[in-house]
């Protein structure tokens, strides 16, 4: 903590002085492997014995990032002891320079016969005693066509659960040891974040490999519709496509503190640090298909707070409710999307003026967002994100908080931030 004041200080001093302060630069280094193998490939020139010694700029088999919008080309690692009679097997070994301090820098590698590699790598803030900080971040290279179909085996107390559902979401990491040694990049997933599969009869749900990122961490919750002797279960587990073994295990345990009727699977706002931008949006996952309640179209209301505005004095604004309007059957400020499916439920607002990146602190909050489950008549299955707020059609009614089971059983979080 001293030292990173100690920075800061003198990146102030720095600046009031009218000096120019240069970041500190750090070097990414690591292999490239097959993923299917494990066997380490060579990108680089041989030199004698020895492979991984001089650079090829006109091999089509290359790593580079993007740096300060610049192409930058991956060099082979420096050679050091190896000579061509040691042991020393330095096949794949490369290095990027030069990777300012903070930055997230795109990094992309391709061979003929593998899929290429897209990733992203951000190299944290040095302290003022580490210029030139080296950091390791392999490359996993798979075969073109490769995939592993996986199959998840889901159970109760040891016994198999049927009908049980299955999402499995990409999960980007910035640290993953995997069954090859080393801490590998993660794959910026470039298909569907989310698959989902139910579980047949003998409590299996199958998941194809083409439908996955190779390479990429995959969290899989299974959560079953409907209560099974008044308890609601859930499971949770993680598998790296193409890598982790075929055959997976979940076992379901009891969410005492969860609706067991509806509630939510997950939301990407169970993560409060995350920043969704101007047009950020809700997006609610529920254990079972959902619809809008009729009539509630003119309860739903989103409202902006903007805690840290810059200095220029304009700011986004969402376009009110005004008085009269609560009869039209259309909301004024709020966008709501139900899938295909009846799975997953998207709120949007409607923007009078764009929000700015520069006004900090942007948070959009929803209300009377109100729900139940497809095809279901009962007053008593249904419920609302952000609570109820004026709305007439469910006057008379209790309608309870959606629940949230990643975090624990908690209320939905009815609110985004922007910037």
């Amino acid at each position: 903590m001293y030292k990173l004041t100690q920075k800061f200080l003198v990146v102030s001093l720095l600046a009031l002085t009218g000096c120019e302060f240069e970041a500190n630069s750090g070097r990414l280094v690591g292999f490239i492997v097959d993923g299917q193998t494990g066997q380490r490939l060579n990108f680089f020139k041989e030199n004698g014995a020895k492979g991984n010694l001089g650079d090829d700029g006109d091999s089509t088999s290359q790593v580079y990032a993007v740096i300060d919008g610049e192409f930058r080309r991956a060099k082979p690692c420096g050679r050091g002891d190896l000579n061509d009679k040691n042991a020393i097997e330095a096949d794949g070994c490369f290095q990027i320079d030069n990777i300012p301090e903070g930055m997230t820098v795109p990094i992309f590698a391709q061979a003929p016969g593998y899929e290429r590699f897209v990733g992203e790598y951000t190299y944290a803030l040095l302290d003022l005693d580490q210029e030139h900080a080296q950091k390791v971040g392999n490359i996993r290279l798979f075969p073109k066509g490769f995939s592993v179909d996986y199959r998840l085996n889901v159970s109760f107390n040891n016994q198999p659960v049927p009908n049980a559902q299955i999402f499995c979401q990409y999960t980007p990491t910035t640290a993953n040891t995997l069954q090859v040694s080393g801490n590998f990049l993660e794959p910026v997933t470039t298909g569907t974040t989310t698959v989902t599969a139910t579980t047949n009869a003998d409590g299996v749900a199958s998941i194809p490999g083409s439908s996955l990122v190779n390479g990429a961490t995959y969290r899989c919750e299974a959560v079953m519709a409907q209560s099974m002797d008044g308890l609601t279960l859930s499971g949770q587990g993680n598998f790296t496509a193409g890598v982790s073994q075929a055959e997976q295990r979940m076992a379901m345990g009891t969410t005492g503190s969860t609706d067991t009727l509806l509630y939510a699977v997950r939301s990407n706002a169970d993560d409060t640090t995350r920043l969704l931008g101007a047009d950020g949006k809700l997006v609610v996952t529920f254990n079972r298909p959902i619809e809008i309640l009729a009539g509630t179209a003119d309860c739903q209301e989103a409202t902006a707070a903007i805690n840290f505005p810059d200095a220029d004095g304009v700011t986004g604004a969402i376009y009110p409710t005004p008085a009269g309007s609560r009869t039209n059957g259309v909301s004024e400020s709020v966008t709501t999307e139900v899938s295909s499916d009846g799975l997953t439920l998207t709120l949007g607002f409607k923007a009078e003026r764009s929000f700015d990146p520069d006004d900090r602190g942007t948070y959009v909050s929803f209300t009377g967002i109100i729900v139940r489950p497809r095809g279901i008549t009962s007053s008593n299955e249904i419920r609302a994100i952000g609570g109820v707020g004026l709305c007439p059609t469910v006057a008379g009614y209790t309608v309870g908080a959606v629940s949230n089971l990643r975090t624990g059983g908690g209320t939905q979080s009815a609110t985004i931030q922007l910037f």
